[in-house]
């Protein structure tokens, strides 16, 4: 039986990696006595993946992961034991049986985060707001070095073709949120802090962003 659930990753457990995140997932497992299926190896762990990786330092709501269990089990069961062996911040918001063959973590096909922008004065979130809607209207290069063979490969980029949408979802004094969906190719995505970067370069009189992601889409239905 696999299952497939959401959970959150909120507060401190922003700043651990994704390795720990998952030791984290694979070891509240083992508490709840759950038994899962595991690897075969040298060192087998437990049929646990997460389904696309979250940038260190940046909150989530809506963590995909997905675990084959030996026996069925009540997902309402499986959702209340994990969460009693979860730590604070980290907890399992919905879960559902998953009877497709392919694996979570390859359908993933765009991401979605909310941005919270402050501004440092009204004027400014007055044309942040009219100009939201052609923020996608130009290209903007971006550059990424990657070590290859004791070489340093550059490799430039338009960020602005991965970015499929975005929406303006409400505002607050000197703060806006917005909505940005980025597209998952199977050569990687858009890392959080180049969006920050354009978002900074592109707005006037931006004091701070906050970043958290909300969802991540899939080619099909998975939750």
């Amino acid at each position: 039986m696999k299952i497939v659930f959401k959970y959150t990753k909120l507060g401190k457990l922003k700043f651990i990696s994704h390795l720990d995140n998952l030791r984290v997932l694979q070891r509240a497992l083992r508490r709840t006595g759950i038994m899962a299926k595991y690897s075969e190896g040298f060192n087998p762990h437990p049929k646990l993946s997460i389904a696309y990786p979250l940038s260190l330092g940046v909150e989530s709501i809506g963590e995909i992961a997905e675990v084959e269990v030996i026996d069925d089990i009540n997902i309402s069961e499986f959702i209340d034991k994990m969460n009693k062996c979860l730590p604070d911040g980290m907890a399992i918001t919905e879960a559902s049986e998953y009877a497709d063959n392919r694996a979570v973590p390859s359908m993933v096909c765009s991401q979605v985060y909310r941005f919270t922008i402050s501004h440092n004065d009204q004027d400014s979130v007055d044309a942040a707001i009219n100009s939201l809607k052609g923020l996608l209207d130009n290209d903007y290069p971006i550059i990424r070095e990657k070590k290859k063979k004791n070489k340093i490969v550059k490799k430039e980029m338009n960020l602005t073709s991965f970015i499929q949408s975005i929406d303006l979802l409400s505002t607050e004094m000197l703060d806006i949120d917005i909505q940005i969906v980025i597209h998952v190719s199977d050569t990687g995505s858009l890392k959080v802090e180049e969006v920050k970067d354009f978002l900074y370069n592109s707005l006037n009189g931006v004091k701070s962003i906050e970043v958290q992601r909300i969802a991540l889409n899939f080619i099909d239905k998975v939750i």
